[in-house]
C-alpha cells in the first residue's frame, strides 16, 4: 500500500476463501495469526493492520468458499 501511494503502484487484491470483513477488521483467522508475531515490534504490526484496513476497502477479486471445489 505504501508503494501505491508514493510511486503510484497499482494493487489488486485478490481474497482467495476470507471474509472481506476478515481483512478489514482482522478478526477470525487474521486476528489469530497477528497473536502469533509477539517477535515483530508493535509499529510492524500497526503498518500491516493499516494496510489489510485500507486493502480490505478496494475492489478486487473475491473467491469465495465452494468456489471451483
Amino acid at each position: 500500500m505504501q508503494c501505491s501511494r508514493e510511486n503510484g503502484q497499482k494493487v489488486l487484491p485478490i481474497f482467495y476463501h476470507v471474509d472481506l470483513s476478515d481483512v478489514r477488521k482482522q478478526t477470525r483467522s487474521f486476528g489469530e495469526a497477528f497473536a502469533r508475531y509477539g517477535n515483530v515490534t508493535e509499529e510492524r504490526v500497526l503498518r500491516w493492520r493499516a494496510a489489510l484496513t485500507e486493502v480490505g476497502g478496494l475492489s478486487g477479486w473475491h473467491v469465495q468458499h465452494g468456489v471451483g471445489n
